[in-house]
């Protein structure tokens, strides 16, 4: 041990490898979650070697209970019914469904131990991760430009392209292309719009950064927001459209809210009722496809409009194929109803909401695990802003990029979202994910310092003797 603790002075280093793990990670290189997982496990020992020191003095009784959860949902996914049907028929490697507890669990813990590094700067990490994201982003962006032109969805809505004398299978203007490993595909536009997004968010920070004390950053952060709105405005969709509106009012909100406190409880008020009827929604959304509920579900199609947003929409169509009977044996530790043997096997395809693929990749207990991860990992932001241990912009520009990619990912993630290969990537395979974790964990800790606990000194009474 005292030979490790003499490694902390070289921390630094290690400190500046982190930060090129995240730009791999955030520019999504070569979309492999072995790739992910491995270098993740590999930069996870190199900081408990590098920060022993630390690690001993701070301990991991502060945030121990934090990793449950998470352990929990990750082992439950390894071992679910879903994951090894995909293995028989190529989907997965074995790697990768061992790299789910063994990427997703390191790249947590690595948000400790970058806490506890004194080298470690948030900001350094930001600019970083979503500089990564905007070169991915303007890669996409440049592509799509080069073979289709500008706003090509508005101006190709309703042609199809034909590949070897076949007609494609959705029209261009539900397509996009993106970087998948080290080749351009033709994806789902949601996946195409899911990373913009998410950079976008980084335009928080103008409205803290002084253009003229942090000349730099500031610029920087304008050129990301830029890239950002440029990449949906080009390659417009309804998605896009409404991904801007979102990150714009999640914007107002935050700058209201910091000036202005009497504005807080209003929106507190908002997001609560928000959150109630997003909870009975999508209890309802569960209840109406179990067989044992059936006075539900014939109370619902009774109804035109419960019909309407519950039934017969694409959106709930989808959903409701993977919710069939999710409590029944062969369900409830997950699933894959998936035909080995068969050439081309009809299976139940991911819905594109992994709030309720959730229940096939996971199994019931894996989805309640991955929520209560969720929900503690956002409750965590509040002593986290307490603790004004980070400046303010930094702590939003990590809460606004996890409430964007769940709110996203809840019910637009298409887990299958290549056209014309077949590509697996449950939610839990994406860096988005990882890179959430990551922060969750981070604030987690920065929020629950280690406290020594205090020496009782006992009280000694002398008798004089006269």
């Amino acid at each position: 041990m005292k030979k490790l603790s003499l490694l902390s002075k070289y921390s630094a280093a290690i400190t500046f490898l982190a930060l090129e793990f995240f730009a791999l990670l955030a520019f999504n290189f070569s979309g492999s979650f072995v790739v992910f997982g491995a270098l993740s496990l590999a930069l996870l020992v190199l900081l408990i070697l590098f920060n022993i020191r630390e690690i001993t003095i701070n301990g991991l009784s502060n945030v121990g209970l934090f990793y449950i959860p998470l352990f929990i949902f990750t082992m439950l996914t390894m071992v679910s019914g879903y994951s090894l049907p995909h293995v028989n028929v190529g989907d997965f490697t074995y790697a990768d469904i061992v790299f789910i507890p063994l990427g997703i669990l390191p790249i947590a813990f690595v948000g400790y131990l970058l806490s506890i590094d004194r080298n470690f700067k948030i900001k350094n990490l930001l600019i970083t991760v979503y500089g990564a994201l905007a070169l991915y982003v303007l890669l996409n962006l440049l592509v799509n430009l080069i073979n289709f032109g500008a706003f090509y969805p508005i101006v190709y809505k309703g042609y199809y392209m034909y590949y070897s004398g076949l007609i494609s299978s959705v029209p261009v203007n539900d397509f996009a292309y993106t970087l998948e490993g080290f080749k351009f595909i033709e994806v789902n536009m949601s996946h195409y719009v899911l990373y913009p997004a998410l950079l976008l968010t980084s335009g928080v920070m103008l409205l803290y950064l002084s253009p003229k004390k942090e000349k730099v950053q500031f610029i920087v952060y304008a050129v990301y927001t830029f890239i950002a709105l440029l990449a949906l405005i080009l390659v417009p969709s309804v998605l896009s459209l409404a991904s801007i509106i979102i990150i714009g009012i999640l914007l107002l909100i935050v700058y209201f809210g910091k000036r202005y406190v009497k504005t807080r409880k209003i929106f507190k008020i908002i997001m609560i009722s928000l959150l109630v009827l997003f909870v009975l929604g999508y209890l309802v959304f569960v209840l109406n496809n179990q067989s044992s509920m059936s006075g539900i579900s014939n109370i619902i199609k009774g109804n035109g409009l419960l019909n309407k947003l519950f039934n017969t929409n694409k959106y709930a169509t989808a959903y409701n194929s993977v919710l069939v009977d999710i409590f029944t044996r062969d369900k409830i530790f997950g699933y894959a109803a998936i035909d080995v043997g068969a050439i081309y096997p009809e299976e139940v395809h991911l819905s594109g909401g992994f709030i309720f693929d959730s229940f096939m990749t996971s199994g019931v207990f894996g989805t309640l695990t991955l929520f209560i991860f969720i929900f503690v990992g956002f409750k965590a932001f509040k002593k986290y802003f307490y603790s004004h241990s980070d400046e303010f912009h930094y702590q939003v520009a990590m809460l606004l990029f996890a409430i964007f990619f769940v709110s996203f990912s809840a019910f637009f993630y298409q887990g299958e979202y290549a056209l014309y290969y077949r590509v697996y990537k449950p939610i839990y395979m994406t860096a988005p994910f990882m890179v959430m974790s990551f922060f969750f964990s981070y604030v987690y800790a920065k929020g629950h310092p280690y406290i020594e606990p205090k020496k009782e000194v006992e009280e000694v009474t002398i008798d004089e003797q006269i």
